[in-house]
């Protein structure tokens, strides 16, 4: 079928010639009607055609497969943007010896700052050759050095970083954290243990505002190449706002953003306890159309990942381990309150099952507290007791089913192998939603992990099924389920065409799809076939 012509009317637009799966209750279509940024109509290119006004500009989508925008309920935009379009990338598995080769070669790596700043580094390859920071020493004796590392809650720092962080052989392991000694002495080696970080990254001046803004339209643009077209950023610091809000009142984020402000935690915050807590109660002045700062990011344990285990799981007995968590109990219910009265929903980073049960008998007493509130999420939800699994639909507790790592083979992610279990959650009530957490993967593409909840043995979820977790789900999880998640009539018109009818092609090569177009409020962010 050949695309009519028509004079441009930038107000309205009609996406024909598609196989559109609207999301909504199985239903496909053929075509779209948008005006002013929302779907005027669905239905048949007849009804379509018949609906458009005389002066509509048609896009013909060649019959490819239409879905909803995607939810990628858990990013660091930011974050992202800074590590892949302005830092270092290093050698996957390097021994220090290479690290630091890379870092010299790199030439004009220094940030604007005057500090060196890097990833990832694999510590389990490391520690295992006996890394000290003399060779980052040596190569650098006046340049502060900070490498973080792969899982991004440990790091690498020579001795004018912790110098300038005031880290000596005299300063203690902090709560929840360690620095790593040399051996026979107390002097650090530069190995930095998730809370050991805090001193040298807070010592760290930021960098310019532009760069910010820089980084996060980058992350922003690669958000959209992969179909996403509204997120949870999950650690919403000061520049994160700052450089979002002038994004978008200059017209160019090309997303709907949940932005997830941090709680007390210094690393992720990038700020003072103090001044993060200014930030939540100033939130309203970087709300903009489509940055919406009402929403809090706690972190309670650390990862389940090697070489440093800190995560909180149960003991034979059931009893929480509370060596890993960063706030107790009590602590976290007097957070949850306030924030519940306040109507701001809060994600709470739980790696296992000791901090998941933490969080539920939180959330419980907040219910009791408070009544019915926010639907707060367990972020990572990969590791919920069994006694546990059943209390999340009645709390109205979210499982945020990221990263969506658990699928990848690499031996230092075998430890997520037994978790994330999909079909247990949904036939408990329980509502998923999706995230990338990037900022550990190397792109936000969730396609693989569609793959990955299609193949999960007696796990497995039906591709329908796994298709609503990553998009109405996910608009239900932030509130916004009257304006996305669905191809229908009245909502903002954002949508994404494959190059592959996910319904019909093998599972085995759904991790392979790839997004033709993003369509945002109307307007097409990204394009794949005209460039």
């Amino acid at each position: 079928m050949e695309t009519q012509t028509y004079i441009h009317d930038a107000n309205e637009i009609a996406f024909v010639g598609a196989s559109i799966y609207t999301g909504r209750n199985g239903a496909w279509a053929e075509a779209v009607l948008v005006r002013d940024g929302k779907i005027a109509a669905v239905g048949t290119d007849p009804q379509i055609r018949a609906q458009a006004a005389p002066h509509c500009r048609f896009e013909h989508l060649g019959g490819h497969m239409v879905m909803p925008g995607i939810h990628d309920a858990h990013t660091h935009l930011l974050l992202s943007g800074l590590k892949h379009k302005f830092d270092p990338r290093l050698p996957e598995g390097a021994d220090t010896a290479a690290l630091t080769q890379a870092l010299l070669a790199c030439g004009c790596c220094q940030t604007e700052n005057g500090w060196l700043v890097g990833g990832e580094v694999n510590l389990n390859s490391l520690v295992a050759t006996g890394f000290d920071k003399s060779a980052l020493d040596a190569a650098f004796p006046d340049t502060p050095v900070y490498l973080y590392d792969y899982t991004i809650h440990h790091g690498v720092a020579n001795s004018k970083a912790l110098e300038l962080a005031g880290v000596t052989s005299d300063t203690i392991d902090p709560p929840n954290g360690k620095y790593i000694r040399r051996h026979g002495s107390s002097e650090p080696n530069g190995v930095l243990v998730e809370m050991a970080n805090t001193r040298v990254l807070r010592a760290m001046p930021a960098r310019s505002r532009q760069m910010y803004k820089k980084a996060l339209r980058w992350s922003t643009e690669v958000a959209n190449q992969f179909g996403i077209t509204s997120i949870q950023e999950a650690s919403a610091s000061r520049h994160f706002l700052e450089a979002a809000r002038e994004l978008d009142l200059d017209g160019e984020l090309s997303l709907h953003v949940a932005a997830h402000l941090v709680w007390r935690d210094e690393r992720f915050g990038e700020a003072s306890a103090a001044d993060l807590d200014e930030l939540i109660r100033n939130r309203r002045q970087y709300a903009t159309p489509h940055v919406r700062p009402d929403f809090i990011k706690i972190w309670l344990d650390g990862v389940p990942l090697p070489p440093y285990m800190t995560h909180s799981g149960l003991g034979e007995d059931g009893r929480v381990d509370t060596d890993n968590l960063i706030f107790s109990e009590d602590e976290l219910f007097d957070a949850l309150r306030e924030f519940d009265a306040q109507g701001m929903t809060v994600k709470i980073h739980c790696a296992a099952e000791g901090a998941a049960r933490v969080t539920l008998n939180a959330i419980e007493r907040v219910r009791a507290s408070n009544g019915p509130g926010r639907f707060h999420e367990i972020a990572h939800a990969g590791f919920v007791h069994p006694d546990d699994v059943k209390r999340l639909p009645g709390l109205g507790v979210t499982a945020e089913m990221s990263p969506a790592i658990w699928h990848r083979k690499e031996p230092e992610f075998a430890p997520l192998d037994a978790g994330f279990k999909f079909a247990t959650l949904r036939d408990c009530g329980t509502t998923i939603s999706v995230g990338s957490d990037w900022v550990l993967p190397p792109d936000p593409n969730l396609f693989p992990a569609l793959q990955g909840m299609l193949e999960r043995g007696k796990e497995s979820v039906d591709l329908e099924y796994a298709l609503s977790c990553m998009t109405l789900a996910g608009s239900r999880s932030v509130g916004l389920s009257h304006l996305i998640g669905t191809i229908e009539a009245g909502k903002s018109a954002d949508f994404i065409a494959l190059d592959r009818n996910l319904f019909t092609v093998p599972v085995s090569s759904i991790g392979e799809t790839q997004v033709l177009k993003t369509i945002f409020e109307g307007r097409i962010v990204f394009d794949r076939i005209s460039g």
